[in-house]
């Protein structure tokens, strides 16, 4: 993985830091000198890997989908001291495969609340604080759902992270006059432990063989494009919708 020496005592903040891509871009960004907090529900899982890290790792519970967690959340960091200069929302996901005409409200309002709603709550409160830094960025994490249909995926979890897209580009719009940059990033099926463990060998061949690289994306993938669009080397990259799934769709 590159290095990036403009990260040391950069502060990075990263939801869903307790598992998959978030857990490794936070060991990642620490790895690169950084400053980094560990934003998850899950707080047993993120002290470990902070406890793991060392002194620069500060896990905070919070719930991204209730806005009172989100700004006791922010206020923690600020009485961290080291300001707020990369806030990477990696927290995602949906609890049922659902097709339109058989999805109930409830599962649409909470994928969209996880995927979209959260996302809007954490960029407001991140804006102030990222204001003050030098190197302003955010970093959304959506998904190839959000860029065309799968099957398998589900129709909430896809308009949700077309939804952050968008929201994504009005942030780059709108930040711009403060040097903040604002990108996504959108993978394809990662093999993440999970991933690995509800997949059989011969669900991973298939899914690899729909992808001209010839495999499924690993996290590290993924890591390695957020630590570029936070790197001095993007700053003047923003708005963009970088799609990190081995040429699986191209647009």
């Amino acid at each position: 993985m590159a290095t990036y020496p403009e990260m040391k005592n950069r502060a990075v903040a990263i939801t869903g830091a307790a598992a998959g891509i978030g857990e490794v871009a936070a060991r990642s960004f620490y790895q690169q000198g950084a400053h980094v907090y560990l934003l998850d529900i899950d707080q047993a899982g993120i002290e470990k890997i902070a406890t793991e890290l060392g002194e620069r790792a500060h896990p905070i519970q919070v719930d991204i989908t209730n806005p009172e967690s989100v700004s006791e959340t922010f206020k923690a960091i600020d009485r961290a001291g080291n300001g707020l200069d990369v806030f990477i929302n990696c927290a995602g996901g949906y609890q049922k495969l659902l097709n339109v005409e058989n999805m109930d409200l409830e599962e649409w309002d909470k994928t969209i609340s996880l995927n979209l709603r959260a996302v809007f709550l954490c960029c407001q409160a991140a804006i102030p604080r990222l204001k003050k830094s030098k190197a302003g960025r955010i970093i959304n994490v959506t998904s190839i759902s959000g860029r065309t249909v799968h099957a398998t995926s589900s129709p909430a979890y896809g308009s949700a992270k077309a939804g952050v897209t968008q929201l994504t580009r009005f942030l780059a719009y709108e930040l711009g006059q403060y040097g903040i940059t604002a990108n996504t990033i959108a993978p394809l099926t990662t093999l993440t432990p999970r991933v690995a463990a509800l997949r059989t060998p011969e669900d991973v061949a298939k899914i690899a063989s729909q992808v001209p690289l010839g495999r499924l994306a690993v996290e590290d993938d993924h890591v390695s494009a957020m630590l570029y669009l936070a790197s001095d080397g993007a700053a003047f990259v923003t708005g963009v919708a970088l799609d990190t799934n081995g040429g699986r769709v191209m647009l």
